[in-house]
């Protein structure tokens, strides 16, 4: 039988599971110059995923972290680190239905939606920083 929780217990949940450390992963990297002679476009980019876990349940984002193009090369490392959806949703949420004050279970987006809601953007994102290469590594 599939765990139940209230929405309540969700949010404890979720605030409980992104305060411990989680298993981060980078996926893929592209920084690229800009070269107008050859049709190239500046690009700096990281995508990644990062999981939180407890004992049953489980957190994932999907995530992009990307460089500021507007400076110099060195700008390129200061990053934006936002949800990137590779399937329908991100964060995605496994372990138990959640249920709505009506007792009615919230689709997957809905969770997604209530995770983000519910976490303030630096309480996820803050583990990934250390993952992010630094200027050293492409120079």
């Amino acid at each position: 039988m599939e765990k139940v929780l209230t929405l309540l217990q969700f949010q404890a949940l979720v605030e409980k599971m992104v305060n411990r450390e989680p298993y981060v992963e980078v996926q893929d990297s592209c920084f690229q110059m800009e070269d107008e002679e050859r049709g190239l476009e500046k690009i700096a980019s990281v995508w990644g995923f990062s999981r939180h876990s407890r004992p049953g349940y489980e957190i994932s984002f999907d995530w992009v972290a990307k460089g500021n193009l507007d400076g110099y090369l060195i700008d390129m490392f200061d990053f934006t680190i936002e949800p990137f959806t590779k399937g329908e949703f991100t964060p995605v949420f496994r372990g138990a239905t959640v249920l709505d004050d009506y007792k009615e279970p919230f689709e997957g987006y809905e969770v997604a939606q209530k995770i983000l809601e519910i976490l303030e953007p630096e309480m996820w994102q803050r583990w990934i920083v250390p993952y992010l290469p630094e200027p050293r590594i492409i120079v």
